[in-house]
């Protein structure tokens, strides 16, 4: 079980502030690309700064836009630590293509993001060819907003029943008490912003975030 702090960020500066918070205690942090083209909102994730950060970090990329290719090309590029491209099923290009690019062209991980109101129908073609499936707890856009209800739990069952042996990550709306609830629901990766950073002490917080996962 990981508890992997995502980054939705506005400037290089916010990127820098938060890898330096939760470096010690993190294995694995998720960086959130949007460019407004499928969901509101853009944020910073420029691949050569981030690259020119001395790091051990592993990242990931949730990738919340049309077109991804050109951003992992460029995240491979320019970052020694990034290992996971994760694409959302909601764009309008062939999923299992683009997923068939990231392992095979690229030689990264991949995974497949699902909005609140998406069936699990829409990634049925590429559940075994995955590596990771992220169920959205919210809609993508903004950091904060509450957990969408107790359906996404049940989906969540639902896909576990489908690909026992799938790693299932949790994104948007997690707090502690839901915790418990999303773990016994059969995930086993739990990405957290506001969770993580809107605490007096960022650090002490995923410390503590990790003792309770491993408790």
């Amino acid at each position: 079980m990981d508890i992997v702090p995502a980054f939705l960020v506005e400037s290089q500066e916010e990127f820098e502030t938060k890898l330096r918070l939760v470096e010690p205690h993190a294995k694995l942090i998720q960086v959130d690309v949007l460019d407004g083209s499928l969901f509101p909102n853009t944020v910073w994730y420029n691949a050569q700064r981030v690259g020119a950060l001395t790091t051990d970090v592993e990242m990931e990329l949730h990738l919340m836009v049309e077109n991804p290719i050109p951003i992992i090309e460029e995240w491979k590029q320019h970052v020694p630590t990034f290992t996971r491209a994760i694409v959302h099923a909601e764009m309008n290009r062939p999923v299992g293509a683009i997923i068939d690019h990231i392992q095979d062209k690229l030689g990264l991980k991949a995974g497949v993001a699902i909005n609140p109101e998406t069936p699990l129908s829409a990634v049925e073609s590429v559940l075994h060819s995955i590596d990771q499936l992220t169920i959205m707890g919210v809609h993508p856009g903004s950091s904060g907003q509450p957990f969408e209800g107790d359906y996404i739990l049940e989906k969540i069952a639902l896909a576990r029943t489908h690909a026992p042996n799938l790693t299932f990550e949790i994104d948007g709306g997690v707090t502690q008490e839901l915790i418990t609830p999303l773990i016994k629901a059969g995930i086993n990766r739990i990405c957290a912003a506001s969770l993580i950073f809107n605490a007096d002490n960022p650090t002490q917080q995923l410390q503590h975030l990790k003792q309770q996962l491993e408790s």
